[in-house]
């Protein structure tokens, strides 16, 4: 019963994410770094962004696999699968329609969907499920550079928005705010989801004693 709770909190993470990557992209003022690859290529080929992320979320499951050498873990087809279907069914049914052209509108839509993608990322990661290859990949730096997980995606992030613009995708000034602040923002949200970690791991303490 237990891991049934945490995993519709793990679904809710990546489906509130989704729902931020879509509010960034329809807010007008340019996409999200990781998601430029994505729309770029959905430019250029007759599918979707979701389609488009799927792909490029199992290349990189195997890229981490390389890395750490071991396995591609096949598990986070999972995760995979809800962002690029739930990502779809908000850009293309929910939100199609959306368009704002007064700037507090936009501003409003994009700071909204800002926090929500941080969030729902940190509520996900807080749960003992597969992670999206991207996040796992940031989580593979983090321990490899010894940096923090805000300055690891800051730089990965910086480097996508690059390939995106090259590609066509509209990179835009909202592009480097996320690619600025989101870092910071899942690094905040995560401490501020450490309980949702608690409900299925033991306190060190309680091993101690049993020991």
């Amino acid at each position: 019963m237990k891991y049934l709770f945490l995993f519709i909190i793990y679904v809710a993470g990546l489906v509130v994410s989704s729902l931020g990557l879509a509010l960034i992209i329809k807010s007008g003022l340019g996409v999200g770094p990781g998601d430029s690859i994505a729309v770029g290529l959905s430019m250029h080929f007759p599918v979707t962004v979701g389609s488009v992320m799927i792909v490029a979320f199992v290349i990189l499951l195997l890229v981490n696999a390389k890395l750490e050498h071991k396995r591609p873990q096949f598990e986070s087809l999972i995760p995979i699968i809800i962002r690029g279907r739930t990502l779809d069914i908000f850009l293309y049914g929910m939100l199609e329609n959306m368009e704002y052209e007064a700037w507090w509108a936009q501003w409003g839509i994009f700071s909204l969907g800002l926090l929500a993608t941080a969030i729902g990322i940190s509520v996900y990661l807080r749960t003992p499920f597969p992670r999206i290859p991207l996040d796992h990949f940031m989580m593979i730096m983090n321990e490899k550079t010894n940096q923090s997980k805000s300055r690891v995606r800051i730089f990965s992030e910086s480097g996508m928005a690059l390939i995106g613009f090259l590609l066509g995708a509209p990179v835009g000034f909202g592009t480097l705010i996320v690619a600025l602040l989101l870092g910071p923002l899942i690094q905040w949200s995560f401490q501020w989801a450490r309980p949702i970690a608690a409900l299925w791991t033991q306190p060190k303490k309680k091993m101690t004693q049993k020991a």
